[in-house]
């Protein structure tokens, strides 16, 4: 067999494969045998018909499953002889049996990326230390207070600076509601019903909690305020929007007492100082996994920061489409209408194909690592994701592991449990200094 190599741009190649005519004769004569054994022909016991009519009988199913069978072992035989890392082969063209019984095609072939594999032991990374301070401890507990505060209605006064009002309110620019005149701003600029704001100069927009100041229940205000210059929907900033609130309650937030009584009610039976210690416990291990989620990230962005190289262009696209729908429904839980979505969508795009490039490089160096390391996938490992995987939703592992052959999802969970153990190797061997983080 001959093999001729050449490579192409996007991580493509293409094998020109001449197989010369002993090959193909041995093939299809394997092929012919193993048809007049099996053949079941009128006048003829099954596997007695003649060799010759068999062959013309079926002359058309010999000669496809003689091709089928040639193209797939001489392609996987031209990946082997060029040793080339093929992730998928992309189409076989130009098939030719010539007059000498020769066969001539061209495979075209989607190739992993070629690249330097950088250092990857002792990684430096920087994370904050493990201790947990008493101010932290302090926060946790308020949280819990505020957690179990209670709010009482205000009466004989009106609204001041801290109270918690409860509102309806219209937001319009030139008569038109806000979204309409920028539909990135969805809903909560526009419109809502009873709407729980703490007055404070940062709640809302600047002003809008001066503006309640001294209402009353029930009582209407109408007043304008200017979106300020570092507003997150850019396009809004200086606008004027005209807003009208109905105050539908006064609300003052009640703490309880920070004493053991407060604590039992957190955990039956337990004092304020059993309460802290219990809190302490919970805060280290919350931040032991925000400092290896920390060291996971870092450890990445070190890989990816050292390679440069092309990428499949078929697998951008795809991961690039899947992480635009996993913007485009976060964008929509936020209230953000289809269309604010659609002129933004240039925007979103080049955001989702960073982020592919990046998750699909940041793969394929791992996965030389794991080559260079001799980490594989065992079985075992293999049922214990897909069972969590199903406990996640709700079903049982074997209609997980049903769902997933059935999306052809199978080699992307293996793909995700052969990086994270290849991150485990990493963090564990990463030269890790206690600092800022």
């Amino acid at each position: 067999m001959n093999v001729e190599l050449e490579a192409l741009p996007n991580c493509l190649a293409t094998l020109r494969v001449d197989l010369p005519p002993e090959a193909v004769n041995a093939a299809r004569e394997d092929i012919a045998r193993d048809y007049a054994a099996h053949a079941r022909l009128p006048g003829y016991r099954p596997g007695k018909a003649p060799r010759a009519v068999v062959e013309r009988k079926f002359q058309k199913e010999i000669r496809e499953e003689l091709e089928r069978k040639l193209l797939s072992e001489s392609t996987r035989a031209a990946i082997t002889e060029k040793k080339l890392r093929v992730l998928q082969v992309q189409n076989v063209e130009d098939v030719e049996f010539a007059p000498d019984q020769s066969l001539h095609f061209t495979a075209t072939v989607v190739t992993a990326p070629e690249f330097e594999l950088p250092e990857y032991k002792k990684i430096p990374v920087t994370v904050p230390s493990e201790e947990i301070g008493e101010a932290e401890i302090d926060t946790a507990i308020e949280n819990l207070r505020n957690q179990a505060a209670s709010f009482d209605d205000i009466a004989g006064r009106g609204l001041a600076m801290d109270d918690f009002a409860v509102i309806d309110y219209n937001g319009t620019i030139d008569g038109k509601p806000v979204s309409e005149v920028f539909p990135k701003a969805g809903k909560p600029l526009t419109t809502n019903t009873g709407f729980w704001v703490r007055l404070t100069p940062e709640s809302f927009l600047p002003g809008f909690s001066e503006a309640l100041l001294g209402a009353q229940l029930d009582e209407t205000r109408e007043f304008e305020l200017t979106v300020p210059e570092d507003f997150a929907v850019k396009e809004m900033a200086g606008a004027k929007i005209h807003y009208g609130v109905t105050v539908k309650g006064l609300k003052s937030k009640k703490l309880p007492e920070l004493d053991d009584a407060f604590a039992a009610t957190i955990v039956e039976g337990k004092t304020l100082a059993e309460v802290r210690e219990l809190a302490k416990g919970e805060l280290g291990r919350q931040k032991k996994d925000q400092i290896e989620s920390q060291k996971r990230e870092q450890v990445m962005a070190y890989l990816v920061g050292k390679v440069e190289c092309e990428l499949p262009q078929s697998m951008v696209i795809g991961e690039t489409r899947r992480i635009l729908a996993d913007i485009v429904q976060q964008e929509q839980a936020r209230g953000v209408n289809d269309e604010a979505i659609k002129q933004g969508e240039k925007e979103l795009v080049e955001v989702a194909s960073r982020g592919a490039k990046e998750k699909l490089k940041g793969t394929f160096i791992l996965q030389r690592i794991a080559e260079q390391e001799k980490v594989t996938v065992t079985s075992g490992e293999m049922r214990a994701r897909v069972a969590a995987m199903a406990a996640r939703y709700g079903m049982t592992p074997e209609k997980a592991a049903k769902e997933l052959e059935k999306r052809d999802a199978m080699d992307r969970v293996a793909e995700d449990v052969l990086s994270g153990k290849v991150i485990e190797l990493l963090v564990r061997e990463a030269d890790v200094r206690v600092g800022e983080g």
